[in-house]
């Protein structure tokens, strides 16, 4: 029986060294060098669907190998990872864990995913948010950053499985597990290679057509790119369309722009005007690029638009 009532939080990072008894349970935050993340909005209905495509969204990114991969929906987008359950296993091995003690797995990402201040890691590192993303950066490249705290930390409902440590077996039980499944195998032998058949010349055509125009060989990869550029030259689009009408805006006599500062997701507009009536007259030039928000006081009309 086991009267280990304690379970503790640990950071683990590839550059990491770890000091615990080895008869204590602990629950792991991998860092992201432990894994690949990319925040997408996928043109799909479901988060059991977008799971059929991972391993194809991830083709360009991770070197060769075995992956395992995991996804949860994020607002409108999904978050998607493909990490090496086995090359993570080694390194925790390398540090002194053992699959016995651990009790459960975290991405960072899941778990600091709402930082208001990036987060020292080690000596050299931290973590920070880069569009969506939890990044592990060096501390030359943050302004300010707060020690890393995991007493009270309270977990998120996103923990991975390490599936090669979900049941270790003995090499007897093994074998005995793989003459069963030798007999399920003969059993499904012909049915597998019809359907393999069928298969392969469904998707020989489809292949041909996207190398003769080098483009991704998933539908799903060709819709991602297309919607992320639309998306991208609507909001261009979008600023300058706002900016041109700013720019052409009949000022009189000191009378001028003040601020013009343009940031990820608004646009802000400081001009300098001679009176309250010429604010109005400002806001009624401005037509359909009406702002969001709009204010006067001390001879300024501040302009906010949502990009």
């Amino acid at each position: 029986m086991d009267f280990r009532k304690t379970v503790l939080t640990l950071f683990i990072d590839t550059h990491t060294s770890v000091d615990v008894d080895q008869e204590q349970v602990v629950n792991l935050i991998l860092s992201p060098s432990f894994y690949w993340v990319k925040h997408l909005s996928i043109p799909v209905k479901s988060l059991s669907e977008a799971k059929k495509f991972l391993p194809s969204l991830f083709e360009d990114t991770v070197p060769k190998g075995k992956y395992n991969y995991y996804a949860y929906k994020d607002g409108d987008a999904y978050l998607i990872f493909a990490y090496d359950d086995k090359k993570i296993l080694d390194a925790l091995l390398e540090k002194g864990l053992h699959a016995e003690q651990i009790n459960r797995v975290y991405f960072a990402q899941s778990e600091f995913d709402k930082l208001d201040d990036a987060l020292e890691v080690d000596e050299g590192f931290v973590l920070d948010i880069e569009d969506h993303v939890v990044v592990r950066l060096p501390k030359g490249f943050v302004d300010s950053y707060k020690p890393l705290e995991l007493n009270n930390h309270i977990f998120s409902k996103h923990p991975i499985q390490l599936t090669r440590y979900a049941h270790i077996a003995t090499q007897k039980s093994l074998k005995q597990f793989a003459l069963f499944m030798g007999g399920l195998i003969a059993i499904y032998m012909l049915d597998w290679i019809v359907s393999e058949t069928k298969t392969s010349e469904f998707n020989d055509a489809p292949l041909g057509l996207y190398a003769e125009h080098d483009l991704p060989a998933t539908t799903v990869q060709n819709e991602v790119i297309f919607q992320t550029l639309q998306e991208r030259y609507d909001k261009q689009i979008s600023i300058r369309q706002k900016t041109g009408k700013i720019l052409n805006l009949e000022l009189e006599k000191n009378e001028y722009i003040k601020l013009y500062d343009l940031q990820k997701k608004k646009l802000n507009i400081q001009i300098k005007l001679a009176s309250p009536k010429r604010a109005s007259f400002i806001s009624n030039a401005l037509q359909n690029r009406e702002p969001e928000k709009k204010q006067y006081k001390n001879g300024i009309l501040k302009l906010e638009f949502e990009l």
